[in-house]
């Protein structure tokens, strides 16, 4: 039995949050707690002292002295008041910090596959909502709840030894109190999971408006998704409104109850004053106690009320914290010396997940350390997937690449991505200042003249000096006051900013001239001779010259050489690139 409740206790939010991390801090918070409401329990017998006093033999000496002792307990009081609120509402802060942090490093490590399943907007929910509901049940939940325990153990046997038949007639009515406890803690639990899931859609509607402004004012939708919004916030409002019923009566149904015995109290206790069974102190006394009574009461159903939400918005974090990462980190693993950029893919099969069919089939390829190594091929035939899995931001599914000899999933993860400076098709940039983005993967305090440096090589030095405050200019949510070629650039300046071995440009110039591309790739190879480099192109001409061609389809490497060799073959390369050139003249 002890070990089953043991368990119980080690799985509960309160110990896996609180008492687990800051043991100290729970216990002087407790301590103090209870000292403040052992000093509660003393000023009504301190008043019934008093009343008998007075109603006897009127000694002012003795109504002195109880005064000053009712004052140092005051004092006394206030001091333990101090240190409880400090200890558990204080902590409850580090709490939230501490979660908060272990749940957005854990999302850190996850890979796309999660945040296809996860919507930002939820995420954000989860981050925010729901860890500050976990914080007010390990704060404000935990204190009033001992502090309701503790009075709901010491008043009744207080109240029994003043009056045994009085304290029977008090107690009828009390025991209402956790069959309605038990009835309405489910209710709460369910609705609130409810509330949180609307707020999560409600975070995911907003944060697609807010990136996705541009298209929304493009098609004239406004009205439309206001309408969405709307329907959203209308629901949210009416789970909330569900949840509060059963919330909203829990106390004063709690109060009630209390005030009923209090009724009882003066019927009862009344006629037994006048019998003279009891004195009038003890009628005081007893009054004062079961008006104490009020607070527990009320406590208990708001103690109930927090954490059953608290328990709830646990129960979605530790959803999150369940996903397994697909990419299994290590680190100090057998590569340390910085890497020459020679790279092997053997048999290499890659799908997204298991039912899907193979996106990638077969792959068998190395590139020497400073190849200039193009990827084309119709879109959709796993150029971009196939790039993805040198930096490992997706998993090894099936087949082995190997970089310097070494396989990819033995080598520290953290020594690897620092070698490769990894362009995406997706440009993202951060709402910073334009220096400290292109400066991102290194060292951010080195200055606007080695962002300058990178940006000269980017080809986007110019347009960056024209701007008001040059390198010093704020962006806006991923970029948005800049055109799609400059925040292009600006990600390939960031990616070469980190001195990478290896870099790799998943078609990332898609927004820039043809003219502008070939002074990219010209710079790369004038100020970075001797490194890697793997460019996903649509634009054949400007990939030309490099060392070696790969041409995808269907997952598969159909031809493979130079320029001049792939022409010759009159094959899928030829009829792309002549397409290409065609389009370039026409264009």
């Amino acid at each position: 039995m002890l070990k089953k409740l043991s368990g119980l206790w080690e799985k509960s939010l309160v110990y896996r949050v609180f008492v687990k991390q800051y043991k100290r801090y729970f216990i002087i918070g407790a301590l103090s707690l209870i000292a403040v409401d052992i000093i509660n329990i003393f000023p009504p017998l301190i008043i019934k002292k008093a009343l008998d006093i007075l109603s006897k033999e009127a000694d002012l000496s003795k109504i002195i002295l109880l005064s000053i002792l009712f004052l140092l307990l005051s004092f006394f009081q206030a001091v333990c008041r101090y240190l409880w609120r400090m200890n558990f509402i204080g902590t409850s802060f580090r709490c939230d910090y501490d979660i908060r942090m272990k749940f957005f490093g854990y999302i850190e490590t996850l890979s796309g596959k999660f945040f296809q399943k996860y919507k930002t907007g939820d995420l954000m929910s989860r981050a925010t909502n729901d860890i500050g509901a976990v914080r007010m049940a390990v704060g404000p939940g935990l204190l009033i709840g001992l502090d309701a325990i503790f009075y709901f153990l010491v008043i009744p046997p207080i109240i029994i030894y003043l009056s045994p038949k009085l304290s029977l007639y008090t107690f009828l009515l009390m025991l209402l109190t956790p069959l309605i406890a038990y009835k309405i803690k489910n209710v709460i639990d369910k609705r609130f999971h409810s509330v949180q899931e609307q707020f999560s859609r409600i975070s995911e509607k907003v944060q697609e408006n807010a990136s996705g402004i541009r298209i929304v004012k493009s098609f004239n939708m406004s009205q439309q998704e206001n309408t969405a919004m709307e329907g959203l916030c209308k629901s949210f409002m009416q789970k909330n409104l569900a949840l509060a019923t059963p919330q909203s009566l829990l106390a004063p149904v709690f109060e009630f109850i209390t005030y009923m015995g209090i009724v009882l109290l003066l019927f009862v206790g009344g006629r037994m004053v006048i019998e003279g069974a009891i004195t009038l102190g003890t009628l005081v006394a007893f009054q004062r106690y079961i008006s104490m009574m009020v607070w527990p009461m009320t406590a208990s159903g708001w103690c109930l009320s927090l954490m059953q939400r608290g328990v709830a918005s646990m129960k979605r974090i530790d959803e999150v914290m369940a996903e397994s990462p697909e990419i299994i980190v290590k680190h100090a693993g057998k590569q340390q010396k910085p890497l020459r950029g020679k790279i092997e893919f053997r048999d290499m099969h890659f799908r997204y997940h298991s039912q899907q069919e193979w996106i990638l089939k077969g792959i068998n390829v190395q590139i020497s350390a400073g190849q200039r190594v193009a990827i084309v091929g119709p879109i959709g035939c796993g150029k971009s997937t196939l790039v993805s899995l040198i930096p490992r931001i997706l998993p090894m599914v099936d087949g082995k690449l190997f970089i310097d000899g070494t396989d990819i999933n033995e080598l520290d993860i953290k020594s690897l991505r620092r070698n490769i400076g990894f362009v995406p098709q997706d440009t993202f940039l951060f709402s910073e200042k334009i220096a400290d983005n292109i400066l991102f993967g290194g060292e951010v305090r080195a200055g606007n003249d080695r962002a300058l440096k990178f940006a000269r090589m980017a080809a986007v030095n110019k347009e960056i000096q024209s701007l008001p405050a040059q390198f010093d200019s704020y962006l806006g949510e991923r970029g948005i006051n800049l055109s799609g070629g400059q925040k292009q650039r600006i990600t390939i300046a960031r990616a070469l900013a980190i001195n990478p071995t290896i870099i790799i440009l998943d078609d990332c110039l898609s927004a820039v001239d043809a003219g502008i591309e070939g002074e990219i790739m010209k710079n790369i190879q004038k100020d970075f001779p001797g490194r890697t480099l793997l460019a996903v192109t649509h634009r054949l001409p400007a990939v030309r010259d490099f060392d070696m061609i790969l041409v995808l389809q269907n997952g598969m490497i159909v031809e493979k050489g130079k320029h001049e060799q792939l022409m010759s073959l009159n094959g899928l390369y030829t009829s792309l690139y002549t397409k290409e050139a065609l389009e370039e003249r026409l264009g």
